[in-house]
C-alpha cells in the first residue's frame, strides 16, 4: 500500500545532538516520498507535550495499536496508517494538512514527528504527530485529520537538554515550511484526498 512506503525502518539506535554553544546541530534534508503516503485519522489526545510543555501543539493522530494482531477487524483507513506507523523511519517528516470535519477545513503545511519520542522515556507506542503551522481558533479533538506526506527531513534523536530539543522543533518548522514551498511538495496542497473547502 502507498501509505506504507515511507523511508525504510531504521529504528535501531538513538542518535545524540551534537551541540555547539548550545544550539543543536542538525543535519536536515529534503528525501522526497515516492509514493506518496496518504494518511487519515482521528484525533486523539496525547500527553498533552506539545502545547503544555513544549509550545507546539501537536495533533495525535489515533494509530490502533490496540488490534495490530488483528487487523481484519480494523477499516481499510485504520490499517493503513498503522502499517505506516509500523514500516515507517521515525523522525520528522514534511506534509500537508487537513481538518476535515473542523470549522478550519484549509490545507496547511505541516511539521510531523514520527516515532518513540525518546526524550520522554515513558512512551511505548510509536506516535504519529503532526505540528499544523497554522493557528487554529479552536481545539479539533475527535476530528478527522488527513496528512500528505510530502517528504523525511531527519531521524529521531535524544537531546539532552530541553532548549536544544525546542529549538529544533523551532527549526524543524522552518524547514519544513520551506520544504513545502518547493516542487514536488507545493503541488500536493492541492491534492484530491484533501476534501473541498466548505462553502462560506
Amino acid at each position: 500500500a502507498a501509505a506504507a512506503a515511507a523511508a525504510a525502518p531504521q529504528d535501531g539506535g538513538e542518535p545524540q545532538a551534537s551541540t555547539n554553544n548550545g544550539s543543536p546541530m542538525l543535519s536536515r534534508v529534503r528525501q522526497v516520498l515516492d509514493p506518496v503516503p496518504r494518511l487519515r485519522a482521528k484525533v486523539v489526545h496525547g500527553f498533552g507535550r506539545g502545547s503544555k510543555m513544549l509550545g507546539f501543539p501537536t495533533a495525535n493522530m489515533e494509530v490502533r495499536w490496540d488490534l495490530e494482531q488483528t487487523p481484519e477487524a480494523l477499516a481499510p483507513h485504520e490499517r493503513e496508517i498503522l502499517e505506516f506507523a509500523r514500516s515507517c523511519q521515525t523522525g520528522i517528516y514534511y506534509a500537508w494538512a487537513q481538518v476535515v470535519d473542523g470549522k478550519d477545513r484549509g490545507v496547511y503545511k505541516a511539521a510531523m514527528s514520527i516515532g518513540w519520542n525518546p526524550t520522554f522515556t515513558d512512551v511505548k507506542a510509536k506516535t504519529i504527530e503532526p505540528w499544523i503551522l497554522h493557528d487554529f481558533a479552536e481545539d479539533f479533538y475527535d476530528c478527522e485529520l488527513r496528512i500528505v506526506v510530502c517528504g523525511y527531513v531527519r531521524p529521531e534523536i535524544k537531546f539532552d537538554k530541553f532548549d536544544d530539543l525546542i529549538v529544533a522543533i523551532k527549526e524543524d518548522g522552518a524547514f519544513c515550511g520551506s520544504a513545502l514551498e518547493a516542487a514536488p511538495a507545493a503541488a500536493l496542497a492541492g491534492d484530491g484526498f484533501f476534501a473541498a473547502p466548505a462553502a462560506g
